[in-house]
């Protein structure tokens, strides 16, 4: 059975409950004492946290001010927003500059002929071929390439027809050489036509007056005609007595040329894994190495390299301008060393006679490229071809002597050959084309001559007339090259910063990592993997269009590349697993499609977006009722670098471009001056102006000025919030350190010493003084300044005002070593809050001890007043124990007292 209690005594009849709280009460009330003085010390310490948070917040606001790169930022304005904006980074060069957008960056847009019907017309069988950035049989000819790399000064030039009419000519906003001839060509004034020449410009009058000369004279101060080849000097008036004016020759190599422009942009190899010279020269019997180095950039640098020799030994220019020569009055010769390419690539190959040695072409006619740039980069010679037009004339066109692919096509159009042919780029720009322009009904017979050229040119054969244009085979132009930037691969978006694993055929592996710092163009990539000898080898491949990787372990596996991390493999082109019996990855940027005799526009378009390389096809409809449906042709990528090469093949997709790629084009310098003309695959340009993306947004038919100067935004937005968070520490010391009159009641900070401390530290801050600091020594010089109930306030104008006029000054205030208020703030916010010895730091333990102190003091009380109460408790338990032995005894003597009469009078009866 349950015992049953009750706080009140069942014999005494004492709430022994409330007598035993109240006699402890008296011994609680230290306890309660102690318990509000935790509450206290932990709100203390609370605010002293709080507090620490706060001063925290100006430490890093110290680092920010005493971090000098923060001064070195800057901002950028444009005139002409619609133009061009910028973006800056810390470092950037303030300054004002001029720059005039010539023209956008555009992709590149084709279309094919007309077929009936989408889905039934047949486009023919054949392959179609799609190359990527490069692959055509010509160049266009910038006007900064021409006269030695002294380029074209763009200006103005009066142009005055034989009928005696002019008009101006204005070229400031002129890249390329055509740009030029297509300003003269579309002029209404003049009838002057103007023709793109391997060397330069001819014009011909065209208005069949001989009332005066064709003249040409540049307007004021300008050279651009002269530039142009077009006036013999500065200021003259050349005449044409006739109606051909033929520029001089402004095709050439000179000191300026930059080694990187020779060879159709495949530039100079030069250095090896093994080091030393790339060439050496002995003259007069005395041999010398030619090393060229990172710092040799131009042809004039080469001269002066070789010239330092003191051999004698001089580096010219050959007379047609296009290749150097080595001269030594002793006798000269020149051999390849560590690198067997660098003096085959300056147009020299291994030879000794005489006190000349005289190079082949390194630049091709205007518009044109080296006949060695083509078959890959192995080159072209090409003899005689012998050739019978559809008339019966006959002609060996000699071809013996062609350096570019231009003497190609004038040999063939030379009238001095009779023949009724017309030779042109063929449609898909990569090599020569024959149209019949007698309207005969011969055949036309072409064959090779002294070599194998007609073979080459891909022209050789037997030609009925129902075959009015005879196309030339891919010659395959090398565009990819050792010297290849990897910014510029990949349509135009690089190669991305990682890494990829090769893995031979018999297992072997290595991991090549990719990084700007120590690798910019393909070749240092082939010399890494070639220098990791796992029997795999790198090289370009044999049409020049990509990097090849040939497997010669003779094991069984297959060759394989994959990506480790990013894209860097794939944007090489080398990723993939090699076919069984195959020894090589391709990384040609080009890409083959076989189409067969069922094929219409729709199953062509469906294979080249699969395909899914370089180009997008889609089918539109024109709205003519013949043959409406053509193939459209857009380039994925925008720019140079994002170009295709569309070869049709032997199919009836033959196409035209509607828009042309072209770069971003942008002078800097301004109209009127000798601007420097920059270029970009994508409307923006990076570091032209040092650590400034400028963002292109339009053209601009004068200079557009952009302002670099330097922004103190940051530094303002930094002081606003020191301003902040000072005023916020020194309101919430004065807010809990107050007496409250009305309410008889201090603060919870009230008398606190280190609360008072706080306050001197953060406002001694304000009172210091920076000597040696320039213009502004103290920071009401830059707009702080302590006000109205000792709350800081901060003057953003001033401020800026202050920064504008000096700079400098402004850094050496705040970022001075070991003086500047970033140092003074960091000091005193050290002093505050080091994690040791800091002012709050030992306050905040201090009142944690002190918690913990009377935490204690309060667990041995409670355990006392316990004991105290279990003690009462068991002493009344005991008394009512005693009280209820004693009321059992009474009730027991009560009991026998009623016994012995009862017995008595039973005696008595008896």
């Amino acid at each position: 059975m349950a015992q049953i209690t009750s706080s009140v005594g069942l014999i005494s009849g004492i709430n022994t409950s409330d007598l035993i709280t109240k006699l402890l009460s008296l011994d609680q009330q230290p306890v309660n004492q102690l318990q509000n003085r935790i509450k206290t010390a932990s709100a203390q310490k609370d605010s002293f946290t709080a507090l620490a948070g706060q001063v925290t917040a100006l430490q890093g606001i110290a680092k920010d001010l005493n971090t000098k790169t923060v001064y070195q930022n800057t901002t950028a304005k444009s005139s002409d927003e619609s133009v061009l904006t910028a973006t800056t980074l810390p470092g950037a060069s303030a300054g004002t500059y001029q720059l005039q957008v010539a023209q956008l960056v555009s992709a590149q847009q084709a279309i094919t002929g007309g077929f009936t019907d989408p889905n039934n017309a047949k486009v023919g069988a054949g392959t179609i071929t799609i190359e990527q950035g490069g692959g055509e049989a010509s160049h266009q000819t910038l006007l900064s390439e021409l006269n030695g790399g002294q380029g074209v000064s763009r200006g103005q030039f009066r142009l005055t027809d034989r009928s005696g009419k002019s008009t101006v000519i204005d070229a400031s906003g002129a890249i390329t050489l055509d740009d030029v001839a297509n300003k003269i060509n579309t002029s209404l004034e003049t009838s002057v036509r103007a023709r793109v020449t391997q060397q330069g410009l001819q014009l011909t009058d065209e208005s069949g007056s001989t009332l005066q000369d064709l003249t040409l004279r540049d307007i004021g101060d300008g050279t651009t005609a002269r530039d142009l080849g077009l006036t013999a000097a500065t200021g003259a008036t050349v005449s044409a007595d006739g109606n051909d004016l033929v520029g001089s020759n402004i095709n050439t190599i000179g000191r300026l040329t930059p080694l990187t422009q020779l060879n159709d942009g495949r530039g100079v190899r030069s250095g090896s894994a093994a080091g030393g010279p790339d060439f050496v020269i002995t003259a007069g019997g005395t041999a010398f190495d030619v090393n060229i180095t990172s710092n040799i950039k131009t042809v004039g640098d080469l001269a002066d390299l070789i010239s330092n020799t003191g051999s004698g030994t001089v580096l010219g220019i050959t007379a047609d301008g296009k290749g150097l020569t080595i001269n030594h009055g002793g006798g000269i010769s020149i051999a390849a060393a560590n690198n067997p390419n660098t003096a085959k690539d300056l147009g020299f190959a291994d030879a000794a006679d005489g006190t000349s040695l005289e190079g082949r072409s390194v630049i091709a006619g205007v518009n044109s490229v080296l006949l060695s740039s083509l078959k890959g980069g192995s080159g072209l010679a090409l003899g005689t071809i012998n050739v019978q037009d559809r008339t019966g004339a006959v002609a060996t066109i000699d071809l013996s002597r062609a350096t570019s692919f231009r003497d190609v096509i004038d040999g063939f159009n030379d009238p001095a050959n009779g023949l009724k042919l017309s030779a042109s780029l063929n449609s898909a720009g990569n090599g020569i084309q024959l149209t019949d322009i007698s309207g005969a009904g011969g055949d036309l017979i072409i064959s090779n001559g002294s070599a194998t050229g007609a073979t080459d040119l891909g022209i050789a054969g037997t030609f009925k007339s129902t075959a009015p244009v005879v196309s030339g085979t891919n010659l395959h132009r090398q565009y990819v090259s050792e010297n290849s930037q990897l910014q510029d691969l990949n349509g135009g978006n690089g190669v991305a910063e990682g890494s990829f694993t090769i893995t031979a055929a018999n297992g072997a592996t290595t991991t090549v990592k990719i990084s700007k710092a120590n690798y910019s163009n393909l070749g240092q990539v082939i010399t890494s993997i070639n220098a990791r000898a796992i029997g795999v080898t790198a090289s370009i491949n044999a049409n020049g269009s990509g990097l090849l990787l040939t497997d010669s372990t003779g094991g069984t596996g297959q060759l394989k590349v994959e990506d480790v991390d990013a894209t860097t493999g794939k944007d090489l082109n080398i990723t993939g697993t090699a076919a069984l019996g195959v020894n090589t990855l391709d990384g040609a940027f080009a890409k083959t499609i076989t189409l067969d005799a069922n094929d219409t526009l729709n199953t062509v378009q469906t294979k080249i977006n699969t395909l899914g390389f370089g180009v997008t096809a889609s089918i539109i409809n024109d709205g003519t009722s013949a043959a409406p449906y053509r193939l459209s042709l857009s380039a994925k990528n925008t720019g140079l670098d994002g170009r295709i090469v569309f070869d049709a093949g032997t199919t009836n997709l033959q196409t035209r471009n509607l828009v042309n790629a072209q770069n971003a084009a942008v002078f800097v310098g301004g109209k009127g001056t000798q601007p420097l003309l920059i270029t970009s695959s994508k409307n923006s340009l990076a570091n032209v102006i040092p650590n400034v993306t400028v963002n292109l947004t339009g053209v601009s038919e004068k200079p557009v000025t952009l302002s670099i100067t330097p922004s103190g935004d940051s530094i303002s937005a930094d002081l606003q919030k020191f301003t902040d968070t000072f005023n916020a520490i020194t309101t919430s010391i004065d807010t809990q350190s107050k007496f409250d009159k009305d309410t008889g009641k201090g603060g919870l900070l009230l008398g606190d010493s280190t609360a008072q401390s706080i306050q001197l530290d953060l406002y001694s801050i304000l009172s210091g003084v920076v000597q040696s600091g320039g213009k502004y020594r103290i920071l009401q010089d830059v707009g702080l300044k302590i006000g109205d109930g000792g709350q800081l306030s901060f003057d953003a104008d001033k401020f800026k005002s202050a920064y504008a006029a000096d700079a400098a000054s402004v850094q050496n205030l705040f970022a001075q070593t070991d003086k500047g208020f970033g140092t003074l703030i960091k000091k005193t916010v050290d002093r505050l809050i080091d994690p040791l010895n800091g002012v709050i730091t030992v306050q905040d333990n201090t009142l944690g001890t002190r918690v913990q102190d009377f935490q204690n003091q309060v667990t041995q009380l409670n355990t006392i007043i316990a004991g105290k109460k279990t003690r009462l408790q068991t002493q009344f338990a005991n008394l009512e124990s005693t009280l209820s032995t004693l009321q059992s005894q009474g009730t027991a003597i009560s009991s026998i007292g009623g016994l012995t009469t009862t017995t008595t009078r039973s005696s008595t009866s008896k």
